[in-house]
């Protein structure tokens, strides 16, 4: 997967970019669709990077019974909702404006 649609586009497009994304009532055009599935496939792959992370931190702090397990659990609960979110998006957009 390359990301050339997504480096062609100014910085106004890319917040376009964003909000096709990560929002369910946009009306993206054909560039702009193309752009956020480009970015999606590598927003899923950094997220699920974060919540391995995330794991392995609260599986060290549970062992330890620090305060950060806590912590940890809620960041991992919450980016593990946005990882589910966004392969969503990605599999939708995917699908919308698949050449």
């Amino acid at each position: 997967m390359h990301l050339d649609v997504y480096r062609s586009c100014s910085f106004r497009e890319k917040r376009d970019v964003l909000n096709t994304f990560w929002r369910t009532d946009t009306t993206p055009t054909s560039r702009i669709g193309e752009a956020a599935v480009q970015y999606g496939y590598y927003a899923v792959i950094c997220l699920a990077v974060v919540v391995a992370e995330l794991t392995l931190i609260l599986v060290v702090s549970i062992t330890h019974g620090s305060l950060i397990a806590w912590l940890t659990a809620v960041g991992d609960v919450l980016v593990v909702w946005s990882t589910w979110w966004a392969v969503r998006r990605f599999r939708t957009l995917k699908t919308q404006f698949s050449q």
